[in-house]
């Protein structure tokens, strides 16, 4: 009995033993490279568990088969118009070609100098054909960052085709000022905006006085046409009421004549004036009458 668990025992040890010196687990999202004496010779793509010799005979790399970002640290360019701007580029890539990858740069340390350098080279080399303006404007439409992200990532695909990798895509993460330029740049997108405005201030004074101008015009033609209309009115009016006391003074002369007096009297006397006549005037006739004939 002591013996029996003696030797599960040993073969337990054994079985362990193997299991860590002579297996290899690759999980989802992973590829391994099988090394013979550190020399890659085979590549495995699905997830699994494999056998393999112990170390040093073979051992297997582990890579990420995943999408990748590599974020390089800020750097400073120069553009057309000799202005200093510090750039964050990321890079998207996946390793295609392990064993390519392994014999060419060894490891994601490898990888990420060499592809920052080949990143850095070619930033500096197409900003030197952009101005400040293309990157940092108040119009949206002279911004050019999507032109200049392809042209990037097309350069970056092309230039590492020995790196056993494939880039996805080169995109810029942030613009930033040098402290020394910060100032002249805001006082410049400050000028731009200035200019804009005024531009459009002037044309709203244009258009305000083409409408005041045609509202004065109309305005004119409305009150001139109701000042016409008006005096027909008035006119036609008057004429009806002269038509309409003559019509009545007709009818009774010494009481029209009756009437025209008393409007004369309270003409003259309306301020209280002092008026000396002759009695025999035709002022005084109906005064002194009464109102008899």
């Amino acid at each position: 009995m002591k013996k029996s668990a003696i030797n599960l025992s040993v073969a337990l040890t054994l079985f362990v033993i193997f299991y860590i010196t002579c297996t290899t687990i690759i999980n989802q999202g992973e590829t391994g490279v099988l090394l013979n004496f550190g020399k890659p010779i085979k590549m495995i793509t699905q997830p699994g568990i494999y056998l393999r010799f112990p170390y040093p005979f073979n051992s297997v790399e582990i890579l990420d088969a995943r999408l990748i970002m590599l974020q390089p640290r800020s750097s400073e360019f120069l553009t057309a118009d000799k202005k200093n701007l510090i750039l964050e580029n990321n890079v998207c890539y996946r390793i295609a070609d392990p064993i390519q990858f392994m014999k060419t740069v060894r490891n994601i340390k490898g990888l990420e100098i060499r592809l920052t350098d080949l990143l850095f080279s070619h930033t500096g080399l197409l900003l030197g054909h952009y101005e400040l303006s293309d990157l940092i404007n108040v119009n949206e439409e002279k911004i050019k960052f999507e032109e200049l992200n392809n042209r990037l990532t097309k350069l970056m695909q092309e230039d590492n085709q020995d790196l056993g990798i494939k880039v996805e895509r080169v995109f810029i993460k942030r613009v930033m000022l040098p402290y020394a330029n910060r100032n002249s740049v805001y006082q410049r997108m400050r000028a731009e905006r200035n200019r804009i405005a005024k531009k459009y201030i002037a044309e709203g004074e244009e258009k305000a006085q083409k409408i005041r101008a045609e509202a004065d015009s109309m305005s004119r033609i409305i009150i001139a046409k109701a000042n016409s209309e008006a005096m027909v009115i008035q006119g036609k009016a008057e004429a009806e009421a002269m038509k309409t006391y003559g019509d009545s003074y007709k009818k009774n002369i010494d009481f029209y004549k009756f009437i025209r007096s008393l409007e004369a009297y309270q003409k003259i006397f309306k301020n209280q004036a002092t008026i000396v006549l002759d009695e025999k005037s035709p002022m005084l006739k109906t005064l002194m009458s009464g109102g008899e004939k």
